[in-house]
């Protein structure tokens, strides 16, 4: 996930849990489902461990974390509508070639989105063949009705219509976050559909960072609900414990992405992080139990 939100590090106090874990009855009987707040967030539904931007992904990861956070990206096709999809092309993921805005829903859903997955370097590709489709945004709601999501649109687009609508139809206004690394994008979704939630764009960020070291925080009304951080801009920003507090107290949630070493994942369980955004969910979930059973 590459946003240009507003990108920080911070440590802080311990968070407080109350647990409560058990077995499932699935095949993989030794994964535990997570009923607490969890922080586990899947980048892509998890591309480490399955193909990304599928609802395969997401299923397979709800089943395991049950109250994770789903990241996807998404794109928009030559019939204008929202699928999920990271890269402007379907080379990469599939079976197929060529520009996804040049093609239709019917002919992005033709393809194998399962394709190129492999966990061995390319040695095996388990998933070929199995019926993993691109889904459309639509689709993806629909699915998981009760899940927080975090979507970030990747084309610089002036209709923002097929990506509102299927949240305003499903009545996802309350736990759809959307970003971009392009902040008109964002801006009209805020002007167009305030009751949409958004993260902070980089053009937030002086606003942001001035009223928070400076009296009028009081004052201050966050534009976005959701800021999103990038670990390596710790000394870039320097916020500090109390600055940390304070933005809790404005209702934002915090999101830090993207965390695949187990020994940075570490360092944020214990924080005041709402989300541990990774490509392996296994090793947040895992680590996470670990500090909670301390």
């Amino acid at each position: 996930m590459r946003m240009k939100c507003i990108f920080l590090l911070f440590s802080t106090t311990v968070l407080s849990y109350s647990p409560l874990l058990f077995s499932t009855d699935n095949e993989n009987k030794t994964q535990q489902v997570y009923h607490y707040k969890t922080k586990v967030a899947a980048h892509r539904g998890g591309k480490a461990l399955f193909p990304e931007n599928t609802l395969y992904a997401y299923q397979q990861t709800v089943s395991r974390w049950r109250n994770c956070l789903l990241e996807g990206d998404i794109q928009i096709t030559a019939d204008n509508i929202a699928v999920l999809m990271h890269d402007t092309t379907v080379d990469r993921t599939t079976n197929g070639t060529g520009p996804i805005k040049e093609k239709t829903l019917s002919e992005i859903k033709a393809l194998d989105a399962g394709y190129k997955f492999t966990t061995d370097g390319g040695q095996t590709f388990p998933l070929r063949g199995k019926g993993i489709t691109v889904p459309t945004l639509d689709e993806v709601l629909e699915a998981f009705p009760d899940h927080i999501f975090l979507f970030e649109i990747k084309p610089l687009i002036e209709n923002v219509f097929p990506i509102t609508e299927p949240i305003i139809k499903k009545q996802r206004q309350g736990q759809v976050y959307l970003a971009s690394v392009h902040p008109q994008v964002i801006e009209k979704i805020r002007k167009e559909y305030p009751e949409i939630k958004t993260c902070f764009t980089i053009s937030d960020s002086f606003g942001f960072l001035s009223a928070l070291r400076s009296e009028t925080w009081s004052s201050y009304t966050p534009p976005a609900q959701m800021l999103a951080m990038n670990e390596k801009m710790e000394s870039s920003f320097n916020i500090t414990e109390d600055e940390m507090k304070k933005i809790k107290q404005k209702g934002i949630q915090i999101l830090v992405f993207t965390i695949n070493n187990p020994e940075n994942i570490r360092r944020y369980v214990p924080s005041q992080v709402d989300w541990i955004l990774s490509d392996y969910p296994d090793r947040v979930a895992g680590i996470e139990s670990d500090w909670i059973k301390k």
